[in-house]
């Protein structure tokens, strides 16, 4: 999670190994859902996924088998469609 919360505050890119599949993030938001399980959502520019695709995910972190800091890759600032107030992470640890 440290990983996840570091990557956030600093913008920088994350790989991650989410069901199995590599992936590259943008994490924007980690927290807890109603339900009391874990979640980071980011938006997806790489790896593999098993829907549909790039663009914004959500992944319960009970999932992530592994997650690592991207060296020198960072991201501007929040994506323009990121949306502060998430319908699904109730209680926010770090949101860019």
């Amino acid at each position: 999670m440290k990983t996840i919360i570091d990557a956030i505050k600093n913008k920088q890119m994350l790989v991650v190994v989410y069901k199995g599949l590599p992936r590259i993030i943008e994490p924007h938001i980690v927290g807890t859902a109603a339900n009391g399980n874990e979640y980071v959502r980011g938006f997806q520019i790489g790896g593999t996924s098993c829907t549909d695709g790039y663009g914004w995910k959500i992944m319960n972190t009970e999932k992530i088998q592994m997650a690592s800091l991207l060296p020198n890759q960072f991201f501007p600032h929040a994506r323009k469609d990121f949306t502060r107030n998430d319908p699904i992470i109730t209680t926010a640890y770090a949101t860019v």
